[in-house]
């Protein structure tokens, strides 16, 4: 499937009025990110700098060698503590002021009670403070704010995320208030995507334990001697596209 055809689908899947991402369209933004500028790189060995790893493994290794101690000139890490320090300090709380309405002093009122209760008890503050430590080191942090799966603490949570998990629209303003997509993508250990899909634990778990045949394992898998549903996903597997090459690694 050319760039044209991508492009296409994708129109096709908004003229239709499906919600649903299709696969052309998943497609067309992986490959817009294969060609953003190679940046994370960069904002990686910034990052090591700010906490104070400024020798590379090969180095220290030959100073280990030749009974050299390592020395570093850590002055990018206090700056940056210094900052955050002042980031702290001068923290206050959300508030919600009225707009000159009748009474609306009154609800602002009871908006700020809700409002701060929800800032502190999601951690927020703490998320804003970690992402602001990423914006000022590699130049971008992110917050997400979900609703927390434990009945037993507050509704809602909010965590700082790393940079390397989001991907987005390079051609949106900097705001991203315009941006077409939004993407994050992470690592989880198999237990937790099986307590999450429990109607495919068994196939989750089974993933990547031995050779690309491991659907041989799975009882039923190609023979279909139990009703799991899967009786095809060995021939489904053998061909694949870009965009689900990137969910087949083990």
């Amino acid at each position: 499937m050319d760039y044209a055809d991508d492009r296409n689908g994708e129109q096709q899947g908004m003229d239709d009025g499906d919600q649903s991402m299709g696969l052309a369209e998943y497609t067309y933004i992986v490959r817009e990110i294969e060609l953003q500028p190679r940046w994370r790189a960069r904002a990686d060995k910034e990052a090591d700098y700010g906490d104070g790893n400024q020798l590379e493994g090969e180095l220290l290794q030959r100073m280990q060698q030749a009974g050299i101690p390592p020395a570093v000139e850590d002055q990018i890490g206090p700056a940056l503590r210094a900052i955050q320090g002042y980031e702290a300090a001068s923290r206050t709380d959300w508030r919600v002021t009225p707009n000159g309405g009748l009474g609306g002093q009154d609800v602002a009122d009871a908006i700020n009670y809700r409002l701060n209760e929800a800032e502190r008890m999601s951690k927020a503050d703490k998320a804003c403070s970690d992402a602001f430590r990423s914006q000022i080191g590699p130049g971008l942090g992110w917050v997400e704010v979900s609703r927390n799966a434990n009945p037993l603490e507050y509704p809602y949570r909010c965590t700082a995320i790393h940079r390397n998990e989001i991907h987005w629209d390079f051609h949106c303003k900097p705001d991203m208030s315009d941006a077409r997509w939004l993407r994050r993508h992470r690592w989880l250990h198999p237990t937790r995507l099986a307590g999450i899909f429990p109607d495919h634990r068994a196939m989750i778990l089974e993933m990547g334990k031995g050779s690309t045949a491991w659907w041989a394992n799975m009882p039923g898998a190609i023979e279909g001697g139990t009703s799991t549903g899967l009786s095809s996903t060995w021939g489904d597997s053998r061909g694949w596209t870009i965009s689900e090459d990137r969910w087949y690694n083990p």
